[in-house]
């Protein structure tokens, strides 16, 4: 199945594709979304695919860089973060 989104003039293709999740894995994702860091357990996942590709060596921190700075961030403190990370972490 394709799906096609329409993202400020943009084109994005995405596949769907089904994953299968230990329940660690599982908590993982939900405290992720929970505490604000993404909007959804896909958005999670896909970052954690991209940094894993990151950390292989197979994505370069320049390339990634160019498509992480295309997009609007999440306007969230630095202290704010820490207190979502530090309430997700009690909550495990």
């Amino acid at each position: 199945m394709r799906v096609i989104y329409f993202v400020r003039e943009e084109v994005i293709n995405l596949t769907a594709t089904t994953i299968r999740l230990e329940r660690a894995e599982e908590d993982a994702l939900d405290a992720m979304v929970r505490v604000g860091l993404f909007p959804s357990k896909d958005e999670a996942a896909r970052a954690a695919i991209i940094k894993y590709a990151a950390d292989l060596g197979l994505m370069s921190p320049e390339m990634l860089w160019q498509k992480i700075t295309k997009h609007k961030r999440r306007k969230v403190s630095p202290a704010q973060l820490q207190r979502d990370i530090e309430a997700a972490c009690s909550e495990a």
